[in-house]
């Protein structure tokens, strides 16, 4: 009985032993521990309701959101990012255009309402204190429309077109109410146009003009020069330009 009691208490010793007991290092168990982590430092990742593999089968990142310079601000627009900025200045339009280009960018056409009423605003901001003005934007006359005003085929929506390469539509393009008119004359010259901007809805310029609305003007309006008496109130006080944004 003694005999078969020491007999099973050794039996029983060892196999203790032989589960607490760790292997030596270099061993097969520890080999396998070791590739065991390794695979684990690389398993799989859950994400919408699946598994990738971290090497394999990861999805594609989103690119980039296009972004603008500081001072700039973003617009997503059908064709795109586009970035504005409004600039204080007396300048003509090709005065305007070419400080638009020293930005590396161009006078911005409007997309749509959330342009036209941003503009305002911001026209406004960096005319202060004068309360109303005109803001060159980036539009011009089509050429079978120069020297002609409205007609069936030179309309108030497409006599003029937007010169940016990436404003779209005519949402953006809200001529005053007569507008263009070409100054009323067979041999007129105002191919550019000028977006109206005032602290109120309305501003008396000789006659009622719209804030928030375009008027058809020459492009070498600058300053008090080409405003006669009684139409400073509208005269070109700031430009807008556009550039595509970045990433």
């Amino acid at each position: 009985m003694l005999l078969r009691f020491s007999i099973f208490s050794l039996l029983l010793l060892h196999l203790v032993s032989s589960i607490f007991i760790k292997e030596p290092y270099g061993s097969d168990s520890e080999s396998r521990e070791r590739s065991y982590s390794g695979r684990r430092r690389h398993k799989h990742k859950y994400y919408d309701g699946g598994y990738y593999d971290d090497d394999d089968n990861r999805p594609p990142r989103p690119p980039p959101r296009p972004t603008c310079e500081d001072g700039w601000t973003f617009f997503q627009r059908p064709s795109g990012g586009w970035c504005m900025k409004v600039y204080p200045g007396t300048l003509n339009q090709y005065n305007s255009e070419t400080m638009c280009g020293s930005q590396g960018a161009v006078l911005s056409g409007l997309q749509n309402i959330a342009e036209v009423n941003w503009l305002v605003s911001s026209a406004l901001t960096v005319i202060a204190p004068q309360t109303s003005g005109g803001v060159w934007i980036g539009t011009r006359r089509r050429p079978e429309c120069i020297g002609s005003g409205q007609t069936a085929t030179c309309t108030k929506t497409n006599t003029f077109y937007w010169t940016d390469n990436s404003t779209t539509g005519i949402e953006g393009m809200i001529f005053q109410q007569g507008e263009p008119n070409n100054g009323n004359s067979p041999n007129g010259q105002q191919d550019c146009a000028l977006m109206t901007v005032a602290t109120t809805p309305t501003i008396n310029a000789v006659s009622t003009y719209w804030s928030g609305q375009m008027d058809d003007i020459m492009c070498i309006a600058s300053g008090t020069i080409n405003w006669p008496s009684g139409t400073l109130p509208r005269a070109n006080r700031a430009y807008v330009c556009g550039k595509k944004a970045g990433r």
